[in-house]
């Protein structure tokens, strides 16, 4: 009688052979896990979860997750340009808040985590960066914006520049 194996695949590459659970997996694998029982407060209690954030830098923020002062915030950032560029920015602002915030923090503190204030200045290093992006970005749009309004007048320019050319050519054969 051949005995039953886990059979998961493990790090190695090679089959587990540990012996299975009821449903077929070792405890390594999955075999006491059954999942959260109520799926839909498992979903609810995972909403404004904060517990993986360190600095702050890849937070996802959505508008229904700021606080009322953020709310405030992103209402005061100036709008200029495409709304997705103009929307990128003012995450960025408010990221940068929060980084802020927490440095000052840790920076209050009795005995500052120095290494911690030093990946939050890295993370707004970083930010700003993306912020400058931006910027150049909404730079581009904006340029293109004029010359799609200015294409009319560019149009009679280079008319104008025909018939002086033609001018002058006509003048020049006299």
């Amino acid at each position: 009688m051949e005995k039953k194996k886990c059979g998961a695949k493990t790090r190695q590459g090679t089959p587990c052979k540990k012996k299975p659970l009821k449903n077929g997996r070792c405890r390594l694998h999955g075999g006491k896990s059954t999942g959260p029982k109520n799926k839909e407060k498992h979903r609810e209690s995972l909403k404004g979860n904060k517990n993986a954030i360190v600095t702050g830098e890849y937070e996802t923020i959505s508008f229904d997750t700021l606080l009322d002062d953020e709310k405030e915030l992103y209402a005061i950032i100036p709008e200029d340009i495409n709304k997705q560029v103009k929307g990128r920015y003012k995450i960025l602002e408010i990221r940068t808040r929060r980084l802020m915030q927490r440095y000052t923090i840790e920076l209050e503190k009795n005995k500052p985590d120095f290494r911690f204030i030093y990946r939050i200045e890295e993370a707004l290093t970083r930010i700003d960066s993306r912020a400058n992006e931006l910027i150049r970005e909404m730079r581009e749009l904006s340029i293109n914006e004029t010359n799609d309004e200015n294409r009319p007048l560019e149009q009679l320019v280079s008319v104008l520049d025909e018939i002086r050319k033609k001018n002058n050519r006509s003048n020049e054969m006299k």
